[in-house]
């Protein structure tokens, strides 16, 4: 496996696009979650990170942009799903794989009813040791 840290000293890395779109392309619908993908479609996934490996990503991001325990139950099963999918691609080319973290789709207090605390709790548990 590359080092990132001597590889961004040579050069720029590219990394992948839209995962969102590339799945509403695959026929992903209206209200659906995409990071559910990752365990009922795994191949759905892995598909689309080597098609962005192909085209010359050196980076792919994991399909855990809105998986955090705000959005959904499983969030750890989730993310692990989805590096494991993104894993698999990103070996095949010996690429790297980047876990992508989104929005937790709420208002920090005083403006919505999302504490500090109870938000980095959150992000702590999507960067757990139990999900790598």
């Amino acid at each position: 496996m590359k080092n990132i840290r001597e590889l961004l000293r040579k050069r720029i890395l590219f990394f992948d696009g839209a995962m969102g779109t590339m799945l509403q392309k695959a026929g992903l619908k209206s209200g659906e979650l995409p990071e559910l993908l990752n365990l009922t479609q795994p191949e759905l996934i892995t598909g689309i990170h080597r098609a962005y490996l192909a085209a010359g990503a050196d980076v792919i991001t994991s399909n855990t942009f809105g998986a955090n325990r705000f959005k959904q139950k499983d969030v750890g099963g989730i993310i692990a799903a989805a590096l494991r999918n993104a894993r698999a691609a990103a070996q095949e080319y010996d690429a790297f794989v980047a876990l992508d973290i989104g929005p937790s789709g709420k208002l920090l207090a005083p403006w919505g009813d999302l504490e500090f605390e109870d938000a980095y709790e959150g992000r702590e548990r999507q960067r757990g040791p139990d999900y790598y």
